[in-house]
C-alpha cells in the first residue's frame, strides 16, 4: 500500500502564451493571432508583442468593452470588441503542445498503473472506490488478509483518501462484484458498513482522472453542477457565458480546449438556456461499442448529446452524429484547430492556467459541495489552500482541480481546507525518478517469474494471474526479452 507524501512545492508557470479572437456572428469561429501584426477582416490591425496585445483602431473605428476607442488601446483576456459589424472575444489560445504524461496526483502509484493499464491493447477494466471506518489505520491490512488466496489476485490497490480505498481491477465486472462482497463481508465482521462507487474502462472514460471522477460521483452522489449554479469567475470565462444565447439556438456546436477546461459545462449551459427542461446526455466512452452509443442517442431524444471524443465514432454514424435531428450535437475537440468540416460554431475555452480568477471560487464550490453530501458544516479554503492552488498547473485542468479538492475535503476533519489535506500534482523532474523506480521494480518481478518458469510466457502469466496478451504487451513496454540462452 503507497504511503501518503507531504505536497511538494509546485513549478512555476513560465511566461508567453499565443492568443486567438473568437469571431461572433452568423456562425463562430476563433482566428489565430500570430506575433506582429495581424489584419482583422473588418479593417483594423492586432498588434502582438510577447504577452501583450494592442489593437489599432481601423477608419471604420472599434468599440471595446462596449466603450469607443480611437487611435490604440491594449487589450485583456474576456474583452470584446466591436468593428465594422463584427464582434471578437480576446481569449488565450490553449496549448497546441502535446500534453505528454499527466502529471500523476499524490495516489501515484495507482494512478501510474492505471494509465498503463489503459494504455493496453483492447484493455477492459473497472475502477472500485470504497469509502469506510473499516479502512483506518492498521485494520486495512487485516481486513485485506486473505484477498491473494480468493482467487481476486488480479487488482490493484491505493489508498485515494481517509477511509478511502481505490482498487483497480483487472478483470471483469463480475470480478469486481466479487470483490466488493469479500471487502463488505470483511468490515461487516468489525461492525463497520462500505459505501462503494464504480467506473469501468472503456464505458466511462479514456484516462485515470475521468475514471475517478466517475467513479467518486458514483460513491458520495455528486450530481454535475446546474447550470446556473457554474462558478465561473474570470473575465474569459464570463465573457463566453455571457453569449450564450447567441449559440443556444444553433444546431451543432464544437468546444474546443484542453482536457477537462469545461466544455462540457459550457455545452450544458448553452443548451440550457434555450431549453431548460431537456435532457443533456454525455457519451464518455473511450471506445465505440455499439449497444453504449445507441443508449445514449436514445435517452438523448429531444434534448442534446454531447459527444467527449469524436474521434471514436465510424465515420457514417458522426455525419449521422452532425446532421441529427432528434437531439442538439455538440462535441469537445482537444486544440482549437478543429478539423475544417462541421460543425461551423466553434467555441474556444481557455486553460485553467489562463484563467486564475475560476480556480479559488471552483475549489469553494466543489469543497461546499462535498460538504452538502456528507451532511457536515460548511468548510471553507485556508487562505495559504487558495494560494497554493492559484499556483497549480492542473494537467486536466478543471477536472484535476476538482478531484484534488474532493480528496482534501474526505481527508479534512475540521472547518478548513488546510494545503497538507491536498494531493496535488508534483512537479515532473521528481516524478521522472519515481516513474523509473516503479517500472525497474516491475521489471524485476516480472524477469524473475519468466526465469522460474523458463521463460515459458504462458506458465508465467499463469503464476501471475494475468492474461498471456497482457503479459507480452507489458514485457514490451518494459524492454524484457527473453536471453538468447538460459538455465
Amino acid at each position: 500500500m503507497p504511503r501518503r507524501r507531504a505536497p511538494l512545492r509546485p513549478p512555476t508557470r513560465e511566461l508567453g502564451r499565443s492568443w486567438l479572437l473568437l469571431v461572433l456572428g452568423p456562425r463562430s469561429y476563433p482566428l489565430e493571432l500570430t506575433q506582429g501584426t495581424t489584419h482583422l477582416p473588418s479593417g483594423g490591425q492586432i498588434v502582438a508583442e510577447g504577452d501583450r496585445l494592442r489593437l489599432n483602431v481601423g477608419s471604420t473605428g472599434a468599440s471595446v468593452n462596449d466603450v469607443e476607442v480611437h487611435g490604440a488601446t491594449t487589450l485583456h483576456a474576456g474583452d470584446l470588441i466591436a468593428e465594422a459589424g463584427l464582434q471578437y472575444i480576446v481569449l488565450p489560445a490553449p496549448s497546441t503542445q502535446p500534453a505528454g504524461d499527466i502529471e500523476l496526483l499524490d495516489h501515484w502509484r495507482w494512478q501510474l498503473r492505471l494509465k498503463e493499464e489503459v494504455a493496453g491493447p483492447d484493455a477492459s477494466l473497472g475502477v472500485l472506490l470504497g469509502r469506510s471506518g473499516a479502512f483506518s489505520g492498521e485494520s486495512l491490512d487485516e481486513m485485506l488478509e486473505g484477498l491473494d488466496s480468493s482467487g481476486m489476485r488480479r487488482c490493484v490497490l491505493g489508498q485515494g483518501g481517509r477511509n478511502l480505498l481505490a482498487v483497480i481491477v483487472l478483470g471483469s465486472p463480475s470480478e469486481m462484484e466479487r470483490l466488493r462482497q469479500f471487502v463488505s463481508e470483511r468490515a461487516t465482521r468489525i461492525e463497520e458498513t462500505v459505501r462503494w462507487g464504480s467506473a469501468l474502462y472503456p464505458k466511462h472514460g479514456a484516462t485515470a482522472e475521468e475514471l475517478w471522477e466517475h467513479a467518486v460521483e458514483h460513491l458520495l452522489g455528486i450530481d454535475a453542477p446546474r447550470p446556473e449554479d457554474l462558478v465561473w469567475s474570470d473575465p474569459s470565462m464570463s465573457r463566453l457565458r455571457g453569449f450564450a444565447d447567441l449559440w443556444a439556438g444553433r444546431s451543432s456546436l464544437a468546444l474546443l480546449g484542453g482536457e477537462g477546461v469545461g466544455r462540457e459545462s459550457l455545452a450544458r449551459f448553452v443548451r440550457h438556456s434555450a431549453h431548460p427542461g431537456a435532457p443533456f446526455v454525455i457519451h464518455r466512452a473511450a471506445r465505440f461499442d455499439r449497444p453504449s452509443w445507441d443508449e445514449d442517442v436514445a435517452r438523448a431524444s429531444g434534448g442534446s448529446l454531447h459527444l467527449r471524443r469524436p474521434e471514436i465514432l465510424p465515420d457514417s454514424e458522426l455525419r449521422g452524429f452532425w446532421g441529427a435531428r432528434v437531439f442538439r450535437p455538440s462535441a469537445a475537440f482537444r486544440t482549437h484547430r478543429a478539423p475544417t468540416e462541421l460543425p461551423e460554431n466553434r467555441i474556444v475555452i481557455p486553460d485553467l492556467v489562463d484563467r486564475p480568477a475560476d480556480v479559488g471560487a471552483v475549489a469553494e464550490s466543489i469543497l461546499h459541495s462535498v460538504d452538502a453530501q456528507l451532511g457536515r458544516r460548511r468548510s471553507s479554503l485556508r487562505s495559504e489552500t487558495r494560494a497554493l492552488l492559484s499556483t497549480m498547473a492542473f494537467p486536466e485542468n478543471v477536472r484535476t482541480l476538482r478531484n484534488s479538492v474532493i480528496r482534501g475535503a474526505l481527508n479534512a476533519t475540521g472547518a478548513e481546507l488546510r494545503p497538507e489535506h491536498l494531493e496535488l500534482p508534483s512537479p515532473r523532474p521528481a516524478l521522472r525518478g519515481v516513474r523509473e523506480v516503479v517500472r525497474e521494480t516491475e521489471r524485476r518481478e516480472m524477469e524473475s517469474v519468466l526465469r522460474t518458469s523458463g521463460w515459458n510466457v504462458t506458465e508465467a502469466a499463469r503464476r501471475m494471474a494475468l492474461p498471456r496478451r497482457t503479459l507480452v504487451y507489458r514485457m514490451a513496454r518494459l524492454g524484457i526479452r527473453r536471453p538468447t540462452s538460459h538455465e
